[in-house]
């Protein structure tokens, strides 16, 4: 009876739950690079995409929407020390698309991670073979939430900034250089739901969802839905648009970091 030949780290794919695994696979990384045509064009234009990248991203990029979940263990809701943000972004069908998890390992980092709710933390969108797609970094704050967003071949892509406000929650989703290319905004009478906008014109709406009676009650655990307007055909204003539903899970919903996002975020227009 032959036998199954025995898989490498070479076969193997990510795991899911991201235990150990704080980056990329240089090996991976550097061959989607070569692939591709990075520095060219725009940061984050899927035409000088590498193939891997642009296939793993098809559905964030010409998709009706997708759904971001997180990931949670029931130990965190048992004992409420909070781990690693970990996530995964699935398409309008329900197929896998991206692994979303938080850098940093240690002591050090798990006592800022639940001590400190204005922390810095980076959040790395992998494909299934470890190619690094989209990262995000938010700085220390103590009042609006800035994030900025690097696409896949290193360079800057744009950033989040949270503004002031009064009736409801506010963000400019910028390019670089500073210019506004578009803005996300939710009323308080609807904590649930962010509208995304461009020259005055809904182009993408992200809701939280209900996950049930005992994930609500019991955990943290958030799922997104993410729908795009059929005229946004901008790839990398929906990259932004990604990042910004991870920006408000970790400004409205995110157990320890709540004083952030309802104090301030109430705020925030």
């Amino acid at each position: 009876m032959s036998r199954s030949p025995k898989k490498t780290p070479e076969d193997s794919g990510l795991e899911l739950d991201w235990k150990g695994r704080t980056a990329p696979e240089e090996r991976g990384q550097e061959a989607a690079r070569s692939e591709g045509e990075a520095g060219r064009g725009a940061p984050g234009d899927p035409r000088y995409m590498g193939p891997g990248v642009r296939l793993a991203l098809a559905s964030l990029l010409e998709g009706p929407g997708l759904t971001v979940r997180q990931l949670r263990e029931w130990g965190e809701s048992l004992t409420g020390w909070e781990t690693r943000n970990r996530y995964e972004a699935i398409d309008h069908n329900g197929h896998f698309m991206l692994f979303i998890g938080e850098t940093g390992s240690g002591l050090g980092q798990s006592l800022l991670r639940n001590f400190l709710p204005f922390r810095s933390l980076e959040l790395e969108c992998m494909t299934k073979d470890g190619i690094l797609a989209l990262s995000l970094e938010r700085a220390v704050t103590l009042f609006f939430t800035h994030v900025e967003v690097t696409a896949w071949d290193g360079r800057p892509l744009g950033y989040i900034q949270q503004r002031w406000g009064l009736v409801r929650r506010h963000f400019d989703l910028c390019t670089p250089a500073g210019v506004v290319m578009a803005t996300m905004t939710g009323p308080l009478w609807r904590p649930w739901t962010f509208t995304v906008q461009q020259r005055d014109e809904e182009v993408a709406v992200i809701r939280k969802q209900w996950s049930g009676f005992v994930s609500e009650s019991f955990t943290d655990a958030d799922t997104f839905g993410v729908e795009f307007r059929p005229g946004l055909t901008d790839g990398r204003l929906r990259q932004m648009v990604l990042a910004a539903t991870l920006m408000v899970d970790l400004c409205y919903f995110e157990a320890r970091d709540n004083s952030q996002g309802t104090l301030l975020g109430a705020l925030s227009d």
